[in-house]
C-alpha cells in the first residue's frame, strides 16, 4: 500500500500563516501581562486569588481523571468476555449459536463445520486497511504477516504506573517466533504550574516497544546493503512492524524530529485503543465514521508524512534509505 505523499505547498503556506498569527498574538499577550502588572495592589491580589482558585480546580479535575482511569481498570474484566468471543469467532474456534445472531439469521448459520472452523479470514488485515490512520503504515510485504494476526486487544493498568498495553496476537508464522507483539504506553496525570492551561487529563509521555524475534532472513523492517567501501550495513525500511520499536527508527536523528515522531506515535497508540479495537467490526464492515480528519488535525501534518513515507526533505538519512530500499 502507498504511503502518504509529502505535504503540499499549500499546507506549508497554511502553517506559515498560522505561525504569523501566533507571533502577532504575542504582542497582545505581552501587553496584557504589563497591564496586569500595573494594576493596583488590591486588584492584583484578586487576580492572584483567581489563579490559585484555578489551580485548585485543575487539581480536582486531575483527581477526577485518576478516578476514571481506576474505573476503566476495574471495568476491564467486563470487556474481556465480548472481546474474547470476537477473537474466537474470528479464529473459527467458536461454534455459533442461534442466540448469537440477529433475528432472522438463525437459519443462515450454515452446517458446514469446516467452513465455520475457518473463522473470518483476513479480519484484522481488513480492519487495518479500512482504517486510514493505519493504512498508510502497511506495506505490501507486511500483508502476509498481518493475515496471521488473530487478535488485537488493550490492557489498561495503574500499577506499577498508569498506562496501557497493546497486544497483537499472531498464529505461528514463518516471519518471527513471537506469538504476541506488545507495545506499552506510559501515562501521567500531573498538572504543573507552568503548563496549567494545557492540562487535559492523562497524557502519554513514553512508549516501550518490543524487539521482534525475526527468523533468519525474514526481518521486514531492515535491509542489508553494500556501502561505498564494500561493507554490508543495515538500513531501516518502511514496514508496519516498525511500530513496535519506534525509537529505533529515529534514535540517532534530530531531537526535534524524534520528539515529533514520538508524539505522533502516542496519538496512533491512543487511537488504536480508543477507536480501532472497540469498533473493529465497524471498520471491517466499512461502517465506521470517517473521523481521520479529527485525528490528523491533532498531529503535525509533516510528522505523518515525514515518518511513514520517510520523507527525504525532512531527513537526509531517510532520503538515502528510501533511494536504496
Amino acid at each position: 500500500m502507498s504511503t502518504l505523499s509529502p505535504p503540499s505547498q499549500s499546507i506549508r503556506l497554511q502553517r506559515s500563516q498560522s505561525l504569523l498569527r501566533q507571533i502577532s498574538n504575542l504582542d497582545f499577550k505581552i501587553n496584557q501581562m504589563k497591564r496586569i502588572a500595573s494594576l493596583p495592589v488590591a486588584q492584583r491580589a484578586k487576580v492572584a486569588a483567581l489563579r490559585r482558585n484555578q489551580r485548585d480546580l485543575i487539581e480536582q479535575q486531575a483527581e477526577f481523571h485518576r478516578k476514571v482511569h481506576e474505573l476503566e481498570v476495574d471495568f476491564q474484566s467486563r470487556f474481556s468476555e465480548p472481546n474474547e468471543k470476537r477473537r474466537q469467532i474470528v479464529t473459527g474456534s467458536y461454534e455459533l449459536k442461534p442466540e448469537d445472531l440477529p433475528t432472522g439469521w438463525a437459519a443462515g448459520m450454515g452446517d458446514d463445520a469446516a467452513d465455520q472452523a475457518r473463522g473470518v479470514p483476513d479480519f484484522w488485515l481488513t480492519v487495518f486497511s479500512m482504517t486510514q490512520v493505519l493504512q498508510v503504515m502497511i506495506q505490501e510485504k507486511d500483508e502476509a504477516v498481518l493475515r496471521r494476526l488473530v487478535d488485537v486487544r488493550a490492557e489498561v493498568r495503574k500499577e506499577p504506573e498508569a498506562g496501557f498495553d497493546l497486544l497483537f496476537e499472531f498464529e505461528p508464522n514463518e516471519f518471527f517466533n513471537d506469538r504476541i507483539l506488545k507495545k506499552s504506553y506510559l501515562m501521567k496525570c500531573c498538572p504543573t504550574e507552568d503548563k496549567m492551561f494545557a492540562f487535559d487529563g492523562f497524557e502519554i509521555y513514553n512508549t516501550v516497544g518490543q524487539e521482534i524475534q525475526w527468523k533468519e532472513g525474514a526481518d521486514l523492517t531492515t535491509k542489508m546493503v553494500m556501502d561505498e567501501d564494500g561493507q554490508r550495513r543495515e538500513l531501516m525500511v518502511n514496514s508496519f512492524f516498525s511500530f513496535f520499536n519506534p525509537k529505533k527508527l529515529y534514535e540517532k536523528t534530530d531531537p526535534e524530529l524524534s520528539a515529533q515522531f514520538l508524539e505522533m506515535d502516542f496519538e496512533i497508540g491512543h487511537y488504536i485503543k480508543e477507536r480501532v479495537i472497540p469498533r473493529a467490526v465497524s471498520f471491517f464492515l466499512g461502517e465506521n465514521d470517517d473521523d481521520v480528519e479529527d485525528f490528523l488535525d491533532s498531529l503535525e501534518e509533516e510528522a505523518v508524512c515525514g515518518v511513514y513515507s520517510m520523507d527525504e526533505e525532512r531527513d537526509p538519512k531517510m532520503a538515502e534509505l528510501k533511494e536504496e530500499a
